[in-house]
């Protein structure tokens, strides 16, 4: 019988490359056929997207009802001096404080885990496979949204909350996930089109953004909030479903060690090693992780401060309105990080070129919405933001092309949870910091100083890859190579 997967070794004898035989595979069992882990992260990232604005908004409905507050209309509250300096106020302002309070608990317990988590199935994932982390943080997200499921049609303590969020946690969440998709595209793709296809992947995420957005509150005022937990939990169970049938195996059977053990200082080392050890170009590495931990810091901002931003004064924005601004960015950003990649390998650009092209944008972005008076040039924004979304695909494949095949999980577990670790640490410096210059303050763009800040900061990727494009290794150049397979090389 014809083997199923036919490997050979490329330049590197470390590095073994591995096709499957498509005219002996089924479907099924091919991981290279057009769509795998694309399904994977529309369920995955619908569930998860759809629900950070539901516990949200729960845990604010939990803090109303432990304090004894009536929910009040929030059309005529918004921007009302009369409102502020009531008694009202203060009492809704104790609410605000309790539920902040609660939020965070909600995402230390969350965050903290799964980082920890990430980094050790990361690794394990280049000895094991892809699929088992995948598994493992579906099964996880099922059991949590079961639990709260479950919490919230008995109006269970919010302790219970917690621990729903620690179980997630645990079981790697969104940054297994996300190292493992990536991960699965290093191994399935090659590396002239890889740019391509983790952009389409980002594009998936925000469309799910995008579509939660639009629908997320009117579905609770209409069907509750166990109906929405219901549908959540229904995404992870299908999720769950299709990874253990339907998903092949990414990583060749050659790469594969048994009886790897998931915790211990074997399985976390190569998280260091992949950054740290001696190679060709690993200070492009090193400045590229840099680039990333500053692009995806500066990302969360408009996610961090949006709300904040867009209720106080001249905007004086309702919920809704503020869902269907976050909706139309995601949009844009989505649209725009397909046409990007596309548009920039058309014309000859690399992943670097496109990297710096997607930063100035988002600079643009973030500059705008900060000079924002009115509702008409927030939205304008939102246009400036379109090729946004091409930097983290551009700077997650070229990383990946630095690195061997069997250092791919190891390298994505560290992206996955330094993205985390930046949403987390988003809410905790720059909430802070805008309330202190709105406070504190006086002037017209006050409010926008945060968001000068980070477009400030994303002047440094800028500044890098330049440095990269003009100082990266010669011996090496075909790793820097175009993001599509029918370009010449850019010099």
């Amino acid at each position: 019988m014809e083997s199923d997967i036919h490997c050979t070794m490329e330049d590197n004898p470390r590095k073994v490359r591995c096709i499957c035989n498509s005219e002996s595979n089924s479907w099924i069992i091919n991981p290279q056929r057009p769509l795998t882990v694309e399904i994977i992260i529309f369920l995955y990232a619908s569930g998860i997207l759809l629900e950070i604005p539901v516990i949200q908004q729960y845990l604010y409905y939990k803090a109303r009802e432990e304090l004894k507050v009536a929910e009040i209309n929030e059309s005529e509250t918004i921007c009302n001096p009369n409102y502020q300096n009531s008694s009202d106020y203060s009492i809704d302002q104790k609410v605000s404080k309790k539920a902040s309070q609660y939020i965070l608990l909600f995402n230390v317990a969350l965050t903290v885990p799964a980082m920890l988590t990430a980094c050790f199935l990361g690794v394990w994932s280049d000895k094991r496979g892809r699929k088992g982390p995948l598994i493992l943080a579906s099964i996880g997200s099922s059991v949590s949204s079961l639990i709260i499921l479950i919490a919230i049609h008995w109006k269970l303590d919010i302790f219970v909350f917690m621990i729903a969020s620690g179980i997630a946690g645990l079981s790697g969440y969104y940054p297994t996930v996300t190292l493992a998709i990536l991960a699965y595209v290093a191994d399935t793709s090659k590396p002239q089109s890889r740019a391509l296809k983790l952009g389409i992947l980002e594009a998936i995420t925000f469309i799910c953004g995008t579509i939660v957005q639009f629908i997320s509150g009117m579905w609770i005022k209409s069907h509750g909030y166990e109906s929405v937990y219901l549908v959540i939990l229904t995404a992870h169970l299908l999720n769950l479903l299709y990874i253990v049938i339907f998903l092949p195996e990414s990583l060749p059977s050659e790469l594969t060690t048994q009886n790897t053990p998931i915790c211990s200082y074997d399985g976390i080392k190569p998280i260091f090693t992949v950054y740290l050890q001696k190679r060709v170009g690993r200070w492009v590495l090193l400045s590229l992780l840099v680039c990333a931990v500053l692009v995806y810091l500066t990302s969360f901002i408009l996610q961090t401060l949006l709300v904040l931003y867009g209720k106080k004064a001249p905007l004086c924005w309702e919920e809704s309105l503020i869902g269907y601004f976050s909706g139309t960015l995601l949009l844009s950003k989505a649209v725009g990080a397909v046409v990007g990649i596309a548009l920039c390998s058309r014309l000859g650009i690399s992943n670097f070129g496109a990297t710096q092209l997607g930063t100035i944008f988002l600079i643009g972005s973030l500059v705008m919405i900060g000079f924002s008076r009115s509702t008409l040039e927030m939205f304008l924004g939102t246009i400036l933001s379109f090729f946004s979304g091409v930097s983290q695909p551009c700077i997650r494949a070229e990383m990946s092309k630095l690195v061997n095949k069997e250092e791919q999980g190891a390298l994505f577990a560290i992206l996955a949870s330094l993205e985390s670790l930046c949403n987390f640490s988003s809410q905790l410096i720059f909430i802070p910091l805008y309330t202190w210059t709105v406070t504190k303050l006086k002037g017209e763009y006050v409010g926008g100083i945060t968001f000068f800040i980070n477009a400030s900061l994303l002047l440094i990727p800028v500044v890098l890859i330049g440095i990269i494009q003009c100082h990266k290794p010669q011996s090496k150049r075909k790793e820097f190579s175009p993001l599509l397979d029918n370009e010449n090389p850019v010099s």
